[in-house]
């Protein structure tokens, strides 16, 4: 699909984002195929991976998939989900800090993460008088990420205080290095896990897997799965592509060409003169750059989309990037003024991208800035 240059031109942008809610609705469906006998959290925390918050949720919400809920990493993203028609289970994954913030997630019906015994104080405290008002909360375990989460000890003992108060409790955990899949600690993190869970001798459910866990292991599959960076069309590792999964590109990152010059060999390009010109050259000049998000650390040769009479051709960024412009190397091929540039997407895979710039496509989408808009499609 190539998207017209007039959609570009007519947002009164000098770039946009465009949002392919149908592909993300479709991923979901892979998520699905992966995990059929769970059901599915989907992660949108990040203002969904940079994608827009609002658009993302009601698109979830529209998919005809088994939906535990969604999950958010700030209590404001989840106060905008609920002024949005959200109705179903919010899972706050930092959890509270303080009585405070457990008062807000009472008063959002939240699902907070009980990751440490300090909440499961403030917690018991708070159930003292008055009955559970949680339908559920999520007790989480240290399984080997040594981030949050609780040792067996504590996460056993938590369990017990929580559940004899009247609560219903989801046992989680979060594997370290389901993206390498030659790694063992996976598996070992996964016994960990059962081990822990069988201890409690009870059916409450089980949550471990993430994206890699939903693709990769599905030995940790359990109870619910947590699709996060592949409901937005990236691959969770480096040696499968997105494609090979399945999966379809959400965003695509677009802008167009401001001018084109002509320069000579030995001329230089760009703030400190990192690229000189070896021949005769055609350089154009895009309206984008590291103040929308796209990263100032790319560097010369990374490939960009530029729409031309022949359909988009590959490219490569010459230069260094500037705030609100990059330079392309146009020699060897027939673009004019305004042409549409596919910075990633659509035809260009953001997991390609990112690894030119020695980082993840999560990295990416996260950046890109308010300023750049979003444009929907359903």
């Amino acid at each position: 699909m190539t998207t017209c240059m007039s959609s570009v031109v007519s947002s009164g942008s000098r770039a946009s984002a465009l949002i392919d809610l149908a592909a993300l609705a479709h991923n979901l469906r892979v998520a699905q195929t992966y995990s059929s006998s769970q059901t599915l959290l989907p992660v949108i925390k990040a203002n969904g991976y940079g994608h827009g918050l609002e658009a993302i949720a009601g698109a979830l919400m529209a998919v005809d998939a088994p939906l535990a809920g969604c999950a958010i990493a700030s209590l404001s993203e989840a106060q905008r989900l609920r002024e949005n028609a959200w109705v179903l289970p919010i899972v706050l994954l930092p959890g509270f800090v303080n009585a405070a913030e457990l008062e807000e997630c009472e008063s959002l019906e939240l699902e907070p993460v009980i990751h440490s015994p300090y909440q499961v104080d403030l917690l018991l405290t708070r159930l003292k008088d008055s009955t559970p008002f949680f339908s559920r909360v999520w007790l989480k375990a240290n399984t080997g990420m040594n981030r949050l989460g609780m040792n067996a000890e504590q996460w056993r003992a938590a369990y017990h205080a929580l559940t004899n108060a009247g609560l219903s409790i989801v046992a989680m955990s979060h594997l370290a290095c389901a993206d390498e899949l030659d790694s063992a600690m996976s598996e070992e993190q996964e016994e960990r896990f059962a081990a822990l869970t069988n201890s409690i001798d009870s059916n409450c459910d089980r949550s471990l897997a993430a994206s890699g866990g939903i693709l990769a292991w599905p030995s940790s599959h359990h109870d619910i799965v947590r699709p996060g960076i592949m409901l937005y069309g990236s691959s969770p590792f480096g040696e499968r592509s997105a494609e090979g999964l399945g999966l379809e590109p959400v965003m695509t990152l677009r802008s167009r060409l401001l001018a084109i010059n002509e320069i000579q060999a030995g001329d230089a390009v760009g703030y400190g003169a990192s690229f000189v010109a070896e021949k005769a050259m055609r350089i154009g000049v895009v309206s984008i750059g590291y103040g929308d998000g796209y990263p100032r650390k790319t560097p010369n040769g990374t490939p960009v989309l530029v729409h031309t009479h022949a359909g988009m051709q590959r490219v490569p960024l010459v230069g260094r990037v500037s705030m609100d412009m990059i330079t392309v190397d146009l020699t060897d091929i027939d673009a004019s003024v305004g042409a549409e540039v596919v910075l990633w997407g659509e035809g260009l895979a953001a997991d390609e991208i990112a690894q030119c710039c020695g980082t993840i496509a999560y990295e990416l989408f996260c950046q890109v800035t308010a300023r750049v808009p979003r444009v929907i499609k359903n």
